[in-house]
């Protein structure tokens, strides 16, 4: 290869030309901050849809035994439905912590802002996301979850459970990262009109139900900010921005379910959850795409780079002269 074209590579690879020859790097997980509006658990014929709890028995693991619950309204006895709270579910990057008075004088759990108390053996049982976590007194991560194409992860060892005058951390991981006995992270999926389902257990450390797990399924949509929606910003050059949920299409009737097998959907259409404006409802998800450069940038860079090899070329030639006048 001749001493021009040599200076030429070297001239793009100065410029970036390799960069962009380059395959770009996959983008890390990017936090969804806002509401995860939750869609009320609905047991029929033999199967539990939407957000629902169960406590797995010390001797069982994700596929049961369950340990019954009395009061749950379902056929399946080891399910209890869940349902939003006033908040509408649970918020990302932002605590809902519990009431000062977390109790009434019966011990029913009085805190509702992710989901509604609900009953558990003649016991209300309510959710918070603490800053501090109530069973043990440790710092708790901030409350957040996060997507990667399609697949959700998150942190949420912030959530506990008052129940009874008696408090239970019940996140993924616990409070220091940790993810004792059957405790396991957070995982779930996300489509692009915000349907979410994201699952987790998390082993009880104390008290009467020590070394009981809990099963959480959460299901509903994605609002994104509770803030007002500010005026649209216009998209980068080449990005594409998810368009807004429309109507959730006419889904086939379900195969009816096995008697206490629990349907775990992974795209449900929900309807928004109570105390959802319709303002909130019907904003945009915008969820993380791959990285892309504006279209500007490739032309302008091989551009330089033909600038830089005619500078190259003409002080080449201009040497070639003075060599042949010597």
């Amino acid at each position: 290869m001749g001493p021009i074209y040599s200076r030429f590579f070297a001239a793009a690879a100065a410029l970036g030309i390799t960069a962009v020859a380059a395959p770009l790097a996959h983008a890390a997980p990017a936090p969804l901050d806002g509401l995860f509006a939750l869609a009320p658990g609905v047991c029929a014929n033999g199967a539990a849809t939407g957000s629902f709890f169960r406590m797995i028995l010390p001797t069982g693991n994700d596929a049961g035994p369950y340990l019954q619950n009395s009061d749950s309204r379902c056929s399946d006895r080891t399910v209890t439905p869940l349902s939003a709270g006033t908040d509408g579910g649970l918020i990302s990057g932002s605590f809902q912590p519990q009431l000062a008075a977390a109790f009434d004088p019966a011990g029913n759990a009085r805190s509702g802002r992710v989901t509604t108390p609900v009953r558990f053996y003649g016991v209300d049982f309510a959710t918070a996301t603490n800053p501090t976590d109530p069973q043990t007194g440790a710092a708790a991560g901030l409350p957040r979850l996060f997507a990667d194409g399609g697949q959700l992860t998150g942190d949420l060892s912030s959530l506990g459970v008052t129940w009874n005058n008696q408090v239970f951390n019940q996140g993924a991981p616990k409070p220091g990262g940790g993810l004792p006995g059957k405790t396991s992270p957070v995982h779930g999926t996300i489509d692009g009109a915000g349907n979410f389902v994201i699952e987790w257990t998390s082993q009880i450390v104390g008290g009467p139900f020590n070394n009981f797990t809990g099963l959480w399924h959460l299901a509903g949509r994605y609002q994104g900010s509770r803030r007002p929606a500010a005026a649209p910003v216009p998209a980068a050059p080449g990005s594409v921005a998810a368009q807004p949920p429309g109507p959730a299409p006419h889904a086939a009737a379900p195969a009816p379910a096995q008697p206490g097998v629990v349907a775990v959907p992974t795209a449900q259409a929900a309807a928004p959850a109570p105390g959802i404006s319709p303002a909130l409802a019907s904003r945009t998800v915008e969820l993380p795409r791959h990285r892309h450069l504006p279209d500007w940038v490739v032309p302008a860079l091989i551009a330089l780079a033909v600038v830089a090899a005619g500078v190259f070329v003409k002080a080449d030639a201009i040497a070639g002269r003075k060599r042949i006048r010597l």
